[in-house]
């Protein structure tokens, strides 16, 4: 399966705040004081089961994770688990319904509004950031007249991570504005030119959300919503301006810091990955975005035209926003994100009859790079979507 070890570089913007946050006193080691002993229980479900499913659900619970939600789709026929709890303080158990952090799938919501701007000739694919951010990205030998949206919706730029700069990491509450974390990038010399090379960083997307704004002007929030969120009736998805929830939430937990749910803004994510979803509203985005009901076929094929890359030593084939990657029954679409406390795999095969959601509520790393946990996984992936 693909980037289950990749957390500490694909963790979207902040991810590892919270393994330095004790900079910022209290709350974290409150919060770690309050949790509770977890042990593995059979949870809830609802519909039919692919066989093996629950097994291998449970045994992610056993292996650390406080809870575990999966959404599996076989063409009509949908289920839902919940595992182990969703709030270690109080008990309640895990429940699909509850919303999660969606992090790095934030960055599908954006290639789509920006694939539909191309559509409307608003804007191309192979525009220069400077053209319709001038002088934004020129420092530190980067140089925004020789960067395409092309580039930065398939991390082809060559720019910088600004994620894991000490000043994100160590101000997990800071509300940060787009120029600022784009600014973090630049103070660093370019990985490569423009084109020649393949880096995943979170600036791209940053940069985009920026180009959304100022081609369209309106807030992005606005045009996602407008464009993606309403159409679909996705009721409990949206880009929080605040650290917390719309509704009921999983909580979610850093390893020995505890519950870090609502402690690190979402603007260090934005557009990147600062979003907030349920199991089943990114399953119906997925599902409506490669089966085609969102974008033209033209833009389509641009979505899903991917580059053999390698991230953190495993091979993957990454389009813009999206990427493709090989399971037992065929290959899946989709995104993954990790976010403080929150980590989901989403997985959709592109007619659409076949889906995987797969979301925990804790982001250890050291448990995420346990092999055996690692192989668990994997068998949650293959059992949920291919049966």
């Amino acid at each position: 399966m693909a980037r289950a070890g990749t957390v500490a570089r694909r963790a979207t913007a902040g991810l590892l705040a919270a393994a330095v946050v004790t900079t910022v006193g209290a709350p974290l080691a409150y919060a770690a004081d309050r949790q509770t002993p977890t042990k593995a229980t059979s949870g809830t479900a609802d519909g039919r089961q692919p066989k093996g499913l629950r097994t291998a659900v449970d045994r992610l619970v056993a292996d650390g994770q406080p809870g575990v939600i999966v959404m599996t789709r076989r063409g009509n026929k949908v289920a839902h688990l919940g595992a182990g709890v969703a709030d270690q303080e109080t008990g309640t158990p895990m429940d699909p319904r509850l919303q999660i952090r969606i992090a790095s799938i934030s960055k599908t919501f954006t290639a789509t509004v920006l694939l539909q701007l191309v559509a409307e000739h608003r804007l191309s694919l192979d525009d220069t950031v400077d053209h319709w951010l001038p002088g934004v990205v020129r420092a530190g030998g980067n140089d925004g007249r020789h960067i395409t949206v092309r580039n930065l919706l398939q991390h082809t730029s060559g720019l910088n991570e600004y994620a894991l700069d000490p000043r994100i990491q160590t101000q997990p509450e800071r509300v940060w504005k787009p120029q600022e974390l784009v600014d973090i990038a630049l103070e660093k010399k370019p990985l490569f030119e423009p084109g020649k090379g393949w880096s995943y960083a979170n600036t791209n997307y940053i940069l985009a959300g920026m180009i959304i704004e100022k081609v369209t002007g309106h807030r992005v929030e606005s045009e996602i919503g407008r464009r993606i969120i309403r159409p679909l009736g996705l009721k409990h998805t949206s880009m929080p301006q605040g650290t917390g929830f719309s509704g009921p939430y999983v909580h979610g937990y850093y390893g020995s810091y505890g519950d870090v749910s609502t402690l690190i803004s979402p603007s260090s994510g934005w557009t990147s990955g600062g979003m907030i979803s349920t199991v089943d509203d990114v399953a119906k985005f997925h599902r409506a975005l490669f089966t085609g009901r969102l974008l033209p076929r033209a833009q389509q094929r641009e979505l899903t035209t991917t580059r053999a890359v390698i991230d953190d030593g495993t091979p993957e084939n990454y389009g813009l926003g999206v990427y493709r990657v090989r399971l037992r029954c065929g290959s899946a679409w989709g995104h993954d994100g990790g976010w403080p406390g929150y980590r989901t795999w989403a997985y959709t095969s592109k007619d659409g009859k076949r889906q995987a959601i797969i979301s925990y509520n804790q982001t250890d790393e050291k448990l995420q790079a346990d092999p055996n946990f690692r192989a668990d996984l994997k068998k949650v992936t293959e059992a949920a979507f291919c049966g």
